[in-house]
C-alpha cells in the first residue's frame, strides 16, 4: 500500500525526501503506513527547509533588511520561517529516530539474573515500591 499523501506526491523535492528517509526507516523497521500522516509534516518541513535555505542565499535576501520609506532596519522574516521549519525536523526527526541522540538511543535488557533489580530501577516510580 503506497501511503504517499497527494500534496507529497505532487513536489518532486517532497517525494524524493519521503522516498530517501522512507526507505531508511523500512530498512530500519522503524517504518508503519499509519506514520504516514505524521511523516508528511517532516517531509514537508524538510522541503520548506531547503526552499527557504536557498531562497536566503540570493544576494538580494539579506538578514538584516532596509524599509525604503522610514530608513528602519529590521530582520528578515525567512530567517524566523528557517527556525521553525528547524524546530519542526528536530521535533518530528527525533520522533522517527532520525536524529544523533534518537538513533543512539538503545533498548535496555536485564543482564541474567538481575530482572527483579532492573524492574524495580525502571518501573513506575523509578526505585520507590
Amino acid at each position: 500500500m503506497e501511503a504517499k499523501p497527494e500534496l507529497i506526491k505532487s513536489d518532486p523535492v517532497a517525494s524524493a525526501i519521503w522516498d530517501y528517509y522512507k526507505t531508511r526507516l523500512q530498512e530500519a523497521g522503524k517504518w508503519r503506513d499509519e506514520y504516514a500522516a505524521t511523516f508528511a509534516v517532516l517531509v514537508d518541513a524538510v522541503r520548506g527547509f531547503l526552499v527557504t535555505s536557498a531562497t536566503l542565499a540570493k544576494p538580494d535576501n539579506l538578514p538584516i533588511l532596509v524599509n525604503p520609506v522610514k530608513g528602519t532596519s529590521y530582520r528578515n522574516p525567512l530567517l524566523d520561517v528557517k527556525a521553525q521549519y528547524v524546530n519542526t525536523i528536530l521535533r518530528y526527526g527525533s520522533a522517527f529516530g532520525l536524529t544523533p541522540l534518537a538513533d543512539a538511543k538503545l533498548k535496555a535488557t536485564p543482564p541474567e539474573g538481575f530482572g527483579e533489580l532492573f524492574k524495580y530501577l525502571t518501573g513506575p516510580g523509578v526505585g520507590r515500591q
